[in-house]
């Protein structure tokens, strides 16, 4: 195997472990809403800051993008310019299933759209922010 291969791997499984941690801290913070510590919410940021992060380093931009459009959405919650409504935990765990989804076929995940789970995202913020 060869070293980038390696990095590769090893981003793949850290990756994995992250997007599941994130989809229980999702459901979680859904559960708990504005009750919950701001440790769950920071956990969970943290964990979609370090996917866009590798995903940055190895160029993959798709992987980047999606993880850097969800981090956002996570931001605004940890500085609780929005709450955790339903429509944005749905929308962020969409997301995090497209992330699974780019990561299983890593080879052309630059191929594969995320379009709609981007759009998810930011029409869950705008009716969020504007109470709808």
């Amino acid at each position: 195997m060869q070293r980038g291969d390696e990095v590769l791997e090893i981003f793949l499984e850290e990756t994995a472990e992250r997007l599941d941690a994130i989809e229980s801290g999702l459901l979680h913070l859904e559960n708990c809403g504005a009750d919950c510590g701001s440790e769950t919410i920071n956990s969970i940021f943290r964990d979609a800051h370090s996917v866009k992060a590798g995903s940055n380093l190895l160029k993959l931009t798709n992987i980047e993008d999606l993880a850097h459009k969800l981090e956002n959405v996570l931001e605004m919650i940890r500085k609780k310019q929005i709450a955790p409504s339903e429509m944005i935990v749905t929308a962020c765990l969409e997301s995090v299933d497209k992330l699974r989804e780019l990561i299983e076929n890593v080879e052309r995940s630059e191929t594969i759209s995320t379009r709609l789970h981007t759009h998810m995202l930011a029409v869950a913020v705008q009716k969020t922010l504007h109470g709808e």
